[in-house]
Parts: C-alpha cells; sequence; structure tokens
C-alpha cells in the first residue's frame, strides 16, 4: 500500500518526460502526463496524459507481455502505475523498437554535433510522426519499393520487417510527407545513405535514383 501512494503521488509531481506504464489484460500500456494539474472540488486532482495510453510500441505493434521479462508478466503488476527501473532499458527498446534507433542513429551519423534542445526537438518530431511512416509501410506491405526487389521477411512477433528512408533527411529539415519517405529493405537502405546517390523527380508512378552510376527506379502505388 505504501508503494502503490508513493507511485500516485510521484505522479503528480513528476515532470512531462517521465514515462508511465501499468499491465491490463497481457499487454503493457505506457504514456506521458501533462505538467497541469486539475484540482477537484472533492480535494481529489485530475492530471491528463499526453495523447492516450497506448499498448503499442512507436510503430503500431502491439506490445504483448510474452515479449517481455518474466517478471513483469506477473499478476501483482497488474493495474499498478510504475515506472520498473530494473526493466527500464528493455520497456524502452520494446517501445521504440530497433527501427526507431535506426533513424536515430542516421540523424546523429550525418549531424553529430547537434545541440542539446535541438536533438530532443528531432526525437520528440520522429515519434510523434511515427503513425505515418506505419501508413505508408502497411501501403507497401512492407515490401522493398525498389523495381524488382520487393524483399521483405517475417518477424518473430509475426510483423514484417522493412525500413522507412526520407529521400531529404529529417536533419536536413526533410518533411514525412509521403513523397519524401519510401519503404526499403535493409540492403538498399544503406546504399542511400553510404553510395553516391542521386534522386530524380517522380514521373508517374516512378522515380529514377542513380546510385553509383546505375540506374535504379522506386515504384509508388
Amino acid at each position: 500500500m505504501a508503494e502503490r501512494c508513493k507511485q500516485i503521488r510521484n505522479f503528480y509531481v513528476s515532470d512531462e518526460n517521465t514515462l508511465w506504464i501499468t499491465i491490463f489484460e497481457k499487454k503493457l500500456w505506457w504514456c506521458f502526463a501533462n505538467t497541469d494539474i486539475t484540482q477537484r472540488g472533492d480535494n481529489t486532482k485530475d492530471r491528463a496524459v499526453i495523447g492516450k495510453w497506448n499498448c503499442n510500441n512507436i510503430l503500431g505493434e502491439s506490445l504483448k507481455l510474452e515479449y517481455f521479462h518474466e517478471k513483469l508478466q506477473k499478476p501483482n503488476c497488474n493495474q499498478t502505475i510504475c515506472c520498473k527501473e530494473k526493466y527500464i532499458q528493455e520497456i524502452l527498446e520494446r517501445i521504440n523498437t530497433r527501427e526507431y534507433q535506426e533513424i536515430k542513429n542516421n540523424i546523429f551519423e550525418h549531424e553529430p554535433h547537434l545541440a542539446n534542445e535541438r536533438e530532443e526537438v528531432i526525437l520528440q518530431r520522429i515519434k510523434r510522426d511515427q503513425e505515418i511512416i506505419l501508413e505508408i509501410k502497411n501501403k507497401y506491405n512492407n515490401c522493398c519499393q525498389f523495381e524488382n526487389c520487393g524483399f521483405t521477411f517475417a518477424k518473430t512477433n509475426g510483423g514484417f520487417y522493412s525500413e522507412a528512408h526520407h529521400l531529404i533527411l529529417l536533419s536536413q529539415e526533410g518533411s514525412q510527407d509521403e513523397n519524401n519517405v519510401v519503404i526499403l529493405c535493409p540492403n538498399h537502405h544503406r546504399m542511400l545513405h553510404y553510395a553516391q546517390v542521386e534522386i530524380k523527380d517522380k514521373e508517374n508512378n516512378k522515380r529514377l535514383v542513380k546510385i553509383n552510376g546505375e540506374n535504379y527506379f522506386l515504384i509508388y502505388k
């Protein structure tokens, strides 16, 4: 009971960057909370979450407990708002996914000297726009858009793997508009980052991309 009271008290004093989790219906739910506290007439308090409680990772995949450490699957975690410090790294990796980490690494690989304030703004922007990426991945069934490729593979959680690439990088103020995002296999994604690349305008449902002097075509639906 004392631990429960402590968690509730912390919920009202922690800043908006604190990650809150709860276990419900065999899933891990997470949220961030607004800083504003509403005092009700009956002396109770209310603190709204930012957006909503979410049981998916930032790519929209369900955070089922079977994917987590067995200690997080115990019934006594149910309905408990908590920050499980012992497992926080695993929780963050599950929420952010390796694909998110890949995007972040790509940004700071090209912009290694970003100020902390700038870094925070960019990372918040990426999190906010992952729903757009998920929609585009679903549109192309997680298959590489390069002509005659179409590669993807099944992941252990039942989904299919693909990577999103921004033709104009986020670190260069590229947008999340569908015209700036393409879905690729890992091999073609690395080519666009490390080879000599020249990207042409889209014509009808094709875009010419020159990679080390050779012609490749991105196919659009």
